[in-house]
């Protein structure tokens, strides 16, 4: 892998907020290219919540225009992208004992209606406490004086959608760089004392080639794995650990149940997908907190579940994941090195955005890297509010062996992670993929030219992830 050419931009990050970026600046007619450490989607994004919220964003402020932004930012996915956001209907219980978090709501709710006038989505209802619980069962009666049913959207296949935007900005030019780590920024001497960035240091992870790409500017999405490149210059980011757990379907449960917290700044939600359910929170603050979910961290999720649904219990879970948010403060996703006192020009910093706003934040940077390379003129404006995602290749219906054979020609799946973890059907359970593991195993190795030693590595990065998975029981 080798570049002659200065790219226009160089991204950092292939999540959501990376890809988004590269595509955006791809779509204007930029040179990109895109570097991700590991697979396009494997990071922190993937592993948080598949909620885009819109009107419930109301809950936790009272920003109007934010609130504004987030139901639009939902409303333009629903429209570009309808083969990964789907509506959601979400059923949001009141109790007694959370007057004040049911204040907040019904308050949140009748913002969002007012805000959200031109959305597609219906208004939220108000359901009895006897409706509530003959739409979901499960829920606690003590306490529970109704609920309210509101449409969100929920993106099943995170991971999918980040590769999507990856592969569309292919389509318009940008490079592609997965398993490709940046070691260190190209640091040069500017004008006045200052430093100027002029490009990126690589590893390729799974070839050990190196190499270093020159970029008139470098936008850094990578989140929480900011500091480590910025070093002493990184700004100081306050880190959230999300955790979440999964397990086997719930009985009678249809909507998403989305629970308020006093005490949290995040909604605890339980949400069906195709293979089950899935339970989160962002609600770990500590800057060494392990990237896997700890045994307290399971239990503590569990309890405060089964505060709401008390039939649930730890057995009922079969995984749990982990990932390191960076908190940023909202208005504030995009910064500029080189502002407000740095010395450091050619470098932006994008982070925070989440599966809501992911392209807004792409929006807002692109516009600023153009300001910054002199070409807000001689570029188009932002199209991806109305452009659509292009639908990613067909799995429906494909055996393993046709599935891989497109996954590898056509999805960059470069491992056996890759695969079993993020291009296999969304209702496959944990044990459906470990059952296929020796296949995929074996056809893998066939299209990638993998020898015996290759082989055996990948087989124990497959089980060190499977291992993180059921972590919390151990630990």
């Amino acid at each position: 892998m080798s570049f002659s050419e200065t790219f226009d931009l160089a991204v950092v990050g292939g999540g959501l907020l990376g890809a988004g970026i590269a595509r955006d600046a791809a779509q204007r007619g930029l040179s990109v290219v895109l570097f991700e450490a590991e697979d396009f989607g494997a990071g922190a994004v993937s592993r948080g919540s598949r909620l885009v919220l819109g009107g419930l964003s109301a809950l936790g402020t009272l920003d109007f225009t934010r609130v504004r932004e987030d139901i639009r930012e939902r409303e333009i996915l629903l429209q570009t992208a309808p083969h990964f956001v789907r509506p959601q209907a979400c059923l949001v219980p009141f109790y007694s004992h959370g007057l004040l978090a049911q204040a907040r709501l019904r308050a949140g709710l009748a913002l969002s209606d007012a805000l959200g006038f031109d959305q597609a989505l219906r208004v939220h209802q108000l359901l009895s406490a006897k409706a509530a619980q003959k739409r979901a069962p499960s829920l606690s009666a003590s306490g529970l004086t109704g609920a309210a049913l509101v449409w969100e959207a929920t993106v099943p296949d995170v991971a999918g959608l980040a590769r999507a935007l990856a592969q569309d900005a292919r389509r318009h030019g940008t490079v592609l760089c997965p398993h490709t780590r940046v070691e260190s920024l190209c640091r040069e001497p500017g004008r006045g004392g200052r430093e100027r960035i002029g490009g990126c240091v690589w590893t390729n992870t799974l070839s050990g080639e190196t190499g270093q790409t020159a970029a008139s500017l470098v936008i850094l999405a990578a989140g929480a794995g900011l500091p480590p490149l910025l070093g002493k210059r990184a700004p100081s980011l306050r880190r959230i650990k999300s955790v979440s757990v999964a397990g086997p379907p719930l009985p009678g449960a249809k909507e998403a149940l989305i629970f308020p917290q006093e005490d949290l700044p995040a909604l605890l939600a339980v949400v069906p997908s195709l293979s089950g359910w899935w339970a989160g929170s962002a609600a770990v603050y500590h800057e060494n907190a392990p990237a896997y979910v700890t045994g307290a961290e399971a239990a503590a999720l569990v309890h405060a579940v089964q505060e709401y649904l008390p039939g649930f219990t730890s057995a009922d879970v079969c995984r749990a994941e982990a990932a390191i948010h960076a908190l940023v403060v909202p208005g504030q996703e995009v910064e500029d090195a080189g502002a407000s006192g740095g010395k450091c020009d050619g470098l932006l910093l994008a982070s925070g955005a989440g599966v809501t706003r992911f392209r807004r934040v792409a929006e807002d940077a692109v516009d600023l890297a153009c300001r910054k390379l002199g070409r807000s003129l001689s570029v188009p404006s932002c199209r991806t509010a109305t452009a659509p995602l292009p639908e990613p290749p067909l799995f429906r219906g494909a055996g393993l062996a046709g599935r891989i054979a497109l996954a590898v020609a056509e999805d960059d799946c470069l491992t056996l992670r890759d695969f079993l973890e993020r291009r296999v059907p969304l209702d496959w359970t944990a044990e459906a993929r470990q059952a296929a593991m020796p296949a995929a195993l074996e056809a893998l190795a066939a299209h990638l030219g993998w020898d015996g030693t290759r082989q055996a590595d990948e087989m124990r990065a497959w089980e060190t992830e499977t291992a993180l998975g059921q972590a919390f029981r151990v630990l």
